[in-house]
């Protein structure tokens, strides 16, 4: 309504007008970010700078509760869209959630699944420093190589390979598992 730029496409920052296309907007919309896989860190950092900067519900709040209401709907509905997009993974799974094709989950097979299963058992027993650290390196490795699993296969998607679909779920299922042992490492509870 007053023609400023926006910073995200949820309300004005500057005259608090609603973005009425805002409903059902991918994570990717609301961030104002290509929908691919590859994103540069730095860009994802700048947008949350731009959004604690422009959005933050403090900014609004002697302009009234209608404005500071929409400002703190707005930074929740951009911090779960930076959530759903910082991290590699989840990621990846935003991105199959937005395909047309469904693709489902695979079982995974028995001999990594056991080595999961080992992975998790150790954990829980008590562990020696230097054997901690060698698990923390090995399940790190782990998720960077299925990190540039991912970042090959999305290429060959956007490339128009539809079927490195099944690479991406792949990955991402795997990735669950490592991401569960990274956790665990940490002494935090699985998700």
């Amino acid at each position: 309504e007053c023609n400023a730029d926006m910073a995200f496409p949820l309300f004005c920052d500057s005259c608090g007008a609603d973005y009425p296309e805002r409903r059902g907007m991918s994570a990717f919309g609301v961030l104002g970010l290509p929908i691919t896989f590859d994103i540069d860190p730095a860009t994802l950092e700048q947008r949350e700078l731009l959004l604690v900067q422009r959005l933050h519900p403090d900014r609004w709040q002697g302009r009234g509760d209608r404005l500071h209401k929409r400002a703190l709907m707005a930074q929740s509905a951009a911090n779960v869209a930076l959530g759903r997009i910082s991290d590699p993974f989840v990621r990846a799974e935003t991105l199959l959630d937005l395909q047309e094709v469904e693709v489902p989950s695979a079982t995974l097979p028995t001999p990594f699944l056991l080595e999961q299963l080992e992975v998790q058992e150790e954990i829980e027993a008590p562990l020696e420093p230097a054997r901690r650290r060698e698990l923390k390196k090995a399940v790190r490795a782990s998720l960077a190589g299925l990190q540039a699993q991912l970042a090959e296969a999305w290429t060959r998607v956007e490339g128009g390979d539809s079927t490195a679909l099944i690479t991406v779920r792949d990955a991402v299922d795997r990735s669950r598992y490592w991401r569960n042992a990274e956790r665990a490492l940490r002494g935090q509870a699985p998700s």
